[in-house]
């Protein structure tokens, strides 16, 4: 039996706030849905979790651009992840006839995880240690298109917070997705103020090399083409500002892609 394509879609920044954005695209989710694609639809939500720290007058901390959890704040991660973010995603999403369920890392032990500091007492920031696949076929097997938040169980069955990016990019790995589209308020990987179309691992070091490729952009371009080793088919990055986006991305006219094939 022929294996069921799967595109994994990864949302963030504003995209994620802007209910026009999420509407539209539902749309091109429940297209590629009714072209036999399986869809899994993964978000963070990194400005909602900042304004409910800002009401208990907590500072957001990052290093490297990974946001750092405290433990008293991970009940603040949880209710903007798992809660808030989530539930609203999953209610746009039915608007558009896309039968979306929610859930996260901490569902059936989907993702399993560790501090990211080795210190769980002051860190509840994490990296992924183990994954559980199966509650995805189920709903995919029954007709749901799961909508997925990032917050993980410990091995003392404690919250731990996951960056959304390396979720995506975990769970690309373990289903070998045929793509993987990072959607996030950048245009692309830039070359000064140009996006550039099409990378290949090859050509991404030599820009990183020649400091093209520079800052945050780097560990997100590296970590692409580790997915790209691991069997993901093509890492596709760029943003969402008008309907019908997400198929000018996988189409190579908007964004960045890239993959294991000659320079383009």
């Amino acid at each position: 039996m022929a294996l069921i394509p799967l595109t994994i879609v990864k949302i963030g920044g504003s995209s994620t706030e802007n209910d026009e954005v999420i509407a539209a695209l539902a749309m091109e989710l429940r297209n590629l849905q009714d072209h036999g694609c399986r869809i899994l639809l993964i978000h963070g939500g990194g400005i909602t979790i900042s304004e409910i720290q800002d009401k208990y007058g907590i500072e957001p901390r990052f290093i490297d651009g990974l946001r750092q959890t405290a433990p008293a704040e991970m009940p603040m991660v949880d209710m903007a992840l798992a809660g808030a973010v989530n539930k609203r995603l999953v209610r746009l999403l039915r608007t558009q006839d896309l039968n979306a369920w929610g859930l996260c890392g901490a569902d059936a032990g989907i993702l399993k995880a560790e501090s990211a500091s080795g210190s769980a007492d002051e860190n509840r920031t994490g990296r992924v240690e183990s994954l559980d696949t199966r509650p995805f076929e189920i709903l995919w097997d029954n007709g749901y298109t799961p909508v997925f938040a990032p917050p993980a169980t410990d091995s003392l069955g404690r919250g731990i917070n996951i960056n959304a990016d390396e979720a995506a990019l975990a769970l690309s790995a373990v289903f070998k997705a045929d793509q993987l589209v990072f959607i996030s308020d950048v245009p692309g990987v830039l070359d000064g103020s140009r996006v550039i179309r099409h990378l290949t691992p090859e050509v991404a070091e030599e820009k990183i090399g020649a400091g093209v490729i520079n800052g945050g952009m780097i560990p997100k371009v590296r970590s692409a083409v580790g997915a790209l080793d691991k069997g993901v088919g093509a890492v596709f990055i760029g943003d969402y500002t008008n309907p019908g986006d997400l198929g000018r991305i996988l189409s190579g006219m908007h964004g960045t892609l890239i993959d294991s094939g000659g320079e383009k």
